[in-house]
C-alpha cells in the first residue's frame, strides 16, 4: 500500500480522509494536534460548489452537513445568499440593495457539529492524537517523507498533505526559502462576532430575524443569519481598513460598550442588532500571501494551510473541500511512491490559482458589499449589475471538470 499521512483533523483533513479512504491500496494515517478531531468558531457556510463538492468526495460527507446545515426560515430566502440593505442612519437607512440568491441559498452549519458527523466516518485507528508536528523531513525522491513530532515520536509516509491550518508547520517547511509568502498577514479587516438567542433577536428584530441580511455602510457591514436550527442568530460586523492588530492573539474578547461605539451612527435594525449582542469576541482576519507553488516532492499543502482567506465570500471551508476532492482524485491512481510527486503537481496545477483568487476576492468583497467603492460608485444599478454575477464563478463551477 502506498501510506499517506494527514496532518490536521479540521474540516479539510477529515474530508481528504473520507475520500482517500475509498480506496483499499491507500493506507490513510490522520495526525491530530489536540486529543480529540475539534474545531474552533460558530458557523461555517457552505455554497453551493462546497456541498457538491462533499457530495463527490462520499454522499455520506454531504448528508454530514445537511444534517447540521440551517438554512434561511422564509420561503421567500429559500435561495437567498444575502439580502443586502442600506446600514446607516439617514433618508436610505434599511432600503434593499438588492439579494444574491443561489441554488442551496444561505445554509449554515455549527463548526464542531459539522466536523463531529466527519468523525463518524473516519474508522477507529485512522486518527493518531497528541501529534503535534515540529519538523518533516523529506530524503530524497525515493525515500518516504519523515514526520517529527513535540512529543519526540517519528512516523514515515510515502505522502505527506499539511491540512494543519492557518499556522501550518507544513507550509513553512514548504515555503522555507519564500520569506514573501511564508506566514499570514493582518488582512486589515477585523469581525465582531456574537449570538443573539432567537426569541430575543424576534422580539426586537421581528421579520428581519429570521433570514441572511447584510447591512452595509461606510467603514464595514453587519450580517446576521439563524443558526442552530434557528435556535440562535449568528452575528459578523466586520469593519476595514484598520492599520495593524496589536494584540497578543488574533481573537479577543471585546465588550458592549466598544462595540457600541464603533457602529455608532448606523440604521435602526443595525443599532439593534448590536445592541443585543453582549458579550462579543473581536478577530483579526487573517489571510496568506499567494504561495508560488503548494508541493515540493512528496509533500503538499491544502485549505487553510495553502491559503487562509478572510470570510467574505463564505467560501474558505469551500476551498479546503475543493482541495480535498481533487486530492482524493489524483491521489486514487498512485499505485506506487514514484506516483506521488506528479500527482501533487497536478493538485498544485488545478488548485492553486482558483483558491488564491478567492483569497483576494474575498478581502474585496468587503469593500463591495455597500455603494461606497471604486467599482460602484455610489450607483445601485451599477451595484446590482456586479453582484448578480460577482459570486458565479465560485459558486458555478464544473467540479468533475477541474
Amino acid at each position: 500500500p502506498v501510506s499517506v499521512a494527514i496532518v490536521g483533523g479540521g474540516i479539510g483533513g477529515l474530508c481528504l480522509a473520507i475520500g482517500l479512504l475509498q480506496h483499499p491500496h491507500l493506507k490513510v494515517t490522520v495526525y491530530e494536534a489536540a486529543p480529540a478531531f475539534k474545531e474552533i468558531g460558530a458557523g461555517l457556510a457552505l455554497g453551493p460548489n462546497a456541498q457538491r463538492a462533499l457530495h463527490l468526495i462520499s454522499p455520506a460527507a454531504a448528508e454530514a452537513f445537511c444534517s447540521q446545515a440551517t438554512p434561511n426560515t422564509s420561503a421567500e430566502f429559500q435561495r437567498t445568499w444575502f439580502e443586502f440593505r442600506h446600514g446607516i442612519q439617514g433618508p436610505d437607512d434599511g432600503a434593499v440593495l438588492g439579494k444574491v440568491e443561489n441554488e442551496t441559498g444561505q445554509q449554515t452549519a455549527h463548526r464542531a457539529k459539522f466536523l463531529h458527523e466527519l468523525v463518524n466516518l473516519i474508522p477507529e485507528g485512522v486518527g493518531r492524537f497528541g501529534k503535534q508536528l515540529v519538523r518533516i523531513e523529506e530524503r530524497g525522491p525515493a525515500e518516504k517523507v519523515v514526520l517529527h513530532f513535540a512529543d519526540g515520536e517519528t512516523a514515515v509516509a510515502d505522502c505527506l498533505i499539511g491540512a494543519d491550518g492557518v499556522h501550518s508547520v507544513a507550509r513553512k517547511h514548504l515555503l522555507v526559502n519564500e520569506e514573501d509568502a511564508l506566514a499570514a498577514v493582518f488582512s486589515g479587516i477585523v469581525a465582531y462576532r456574537g449570538l443573539i438567542p432567537m426569541e430575543t433577536a424576534v422580539a426586537n428584530l421581528g421579520e428581519f430575524a429570521s433570514d441572511s441580511y447584510m447591512w452595509t455602510g461606510e467603514g464595514g457591514m453587519v450580517m446576521t443569519y439563524p443558526i442552530d436550527f434557528g435556535k440562535t442568530l449568528n452575528v459578523v460586523a466586520a469593519r476595514y481598513g484598520r492599520e495593524s492588530w496589536d494584540e497578543p492573539t488574533y481573537v479577543v474578547q471585546s465588550d458592549a460598550a466598544t462595540l457600541e461605539k464603533d457602529y455608532k451612527g448606523w440604521g435602526d435594525i443595525p443599532s439593534k442588532v448590536i445592541e443585543m449582542v453582549e458579550q462579543p469576541t473581536l478577530w483579526a482576519m487573517l489571510e496568506h500571501p499567494p504561495a508560488p507553488f503548494y508541493n515540493h516532492g512528496n509533500v503538499a499543502m491544502m485549505g487553510d494551510a495553502a491559503h487562509a482567506t478572510t470570510p467574505f465570500q463564505g467560501a474558505g471551508a469551500g476551498q479546503a473541500i475543493e482541495d480535498a476532492l481533487v486530492l482524493s482524485n489524483l491521489l486514487r491512481y498512485v499505485k506506487s511512491a514514484s506516483h506521488v510527486a506528479p500527482a501533487l503537481a497536478a493538485y498544485d496545477a488545478v488548485r492553486r490559482e482558483r483558491s488564491q483568487k478567492v483569497v483576494v476576492t474575498s478581502r474585496e468583497a468587503i469593500e463591495q458589499y455597500g455603494l461606497d467603492n471604486d467599482i460602484v460608485k455610489g450607483d445601485v444599478k451599477r451595484w446590482r449589475d456586479l453582484w448578480s454575477q460577482r459570486m458565479k464563478w465560485i459558486w458555478d463551477i464544473d467540479l468533475v471538470k477541474q
